[in-house]
């Protein structure tokens, strides 16, 4: 290859890549920002609030945390537009070249619902977790549990919005299997499947009335509130809808 050609060909290969570092690639930080407070909100979660230009979260979510967010698009979530909002921050962020960060209570890895949703919503994006502090992680604190030997249960709603039938029966059977095991199981509540809901199947399936659990409402909140009861106690009760209980290894169901 002659000199001039060699010049010639570096020139165009300089403008090239000058070309492709400037295309961009939208980003979506998936953000957990723990269980409500302060407290247990990561650097790492506030510092990618702080870098992206389009934050997507629910009211309370936004206020309680008090973030700074001038100069930002915020985009507030509700019972309603949940999921549509999504694709919303998509469209802007593809139009504005900003990064998304999209808040989400608890651990956004201990819900499996979202997981292939984001994919499909944001697919031309990068997408990337920021792992919280879980309500389930508190409680098994305070009972003095180790996660390896817990099984995790978060129901799953279905594309209306209600607990998705399939998974609450696949979600029961685990339960089962792992008190029948001798594993502990530790339950987040949610709005369609309480903690009520869950004690009274557990009592319909031979757990012992007089089994203690130990509930967890509002974890790491200020109204956080930690109570030891019967499973008994917990199916005739009305908990908070953000609530979880622990029911310790070795409550063997009756045959």
């Amino acid at each position: 290859m002659s000199r001039k050609y060699s010049t010639k060909w570096n020139g165009l290969s300089k403008a090239m890549a000058g070309t492709v570092s400037r295309i961009y690639y939208p980003r979506v930080f998936v953000t957990g920002v723990g269980t409500g407070g302060r407290a247990f909100l990561t650097p790492a979660a506030e510092e990618t609030v702080k870098s992206c230009g389009i934050i997507v979260g629910w009211p309370e979510v936004i206020k309680n945390l008090r973030f700074g967010l001038e100069n930002k698009l915020v985009l507030e979530q509700n019972c309603i537009n949940y999921q549509q909002l999504l694709a919303e921050a998509a469209g802007l962020a593809r139009a504005k070249l900003e990064d998304v960060a999209l808040l989400v209570m608890d651990d956004p890895l201990v819900y499996s619902a979202g997981l292939g949703g984001y994919s499909d919503i944001f697919k031309d994006f990068r997408i990337e977790f920021i792992p919280a502090v879980s309500s389930l992680q508190l409680l098994a604190a305070s009972a003095r549990l180790s996660l390896e030997d817990c099984l995790q249960v978060v129901y799953k709603p279905d594309a209306s919005g209600n607990i998705d039938q399939t998974d609450l029966a696949l979600k029961r059977e685990r339960m089962l299997k792992a008190l029948k095991a001798g594993y502990h199981i530790l339950v987040l509540s949610d709005l369609e499947q309480t903690l009520a809901q869950t004690a009274c199947f557990l009592i319909e399936k031979g757990l012992a009335v007089e089994t203690g659990v130990i509930v967890g409402e509002q974890m790491g909140t200020d109204s956080q509130k930690i109570t030891e009861k019967s499973i008994l106690e917990v199916s005739r009760d009305t908990s908070h809808w953000i609530s979880c209980m622990a029911v310790r290894q070795g409550k063997i169901l009756k045959k």
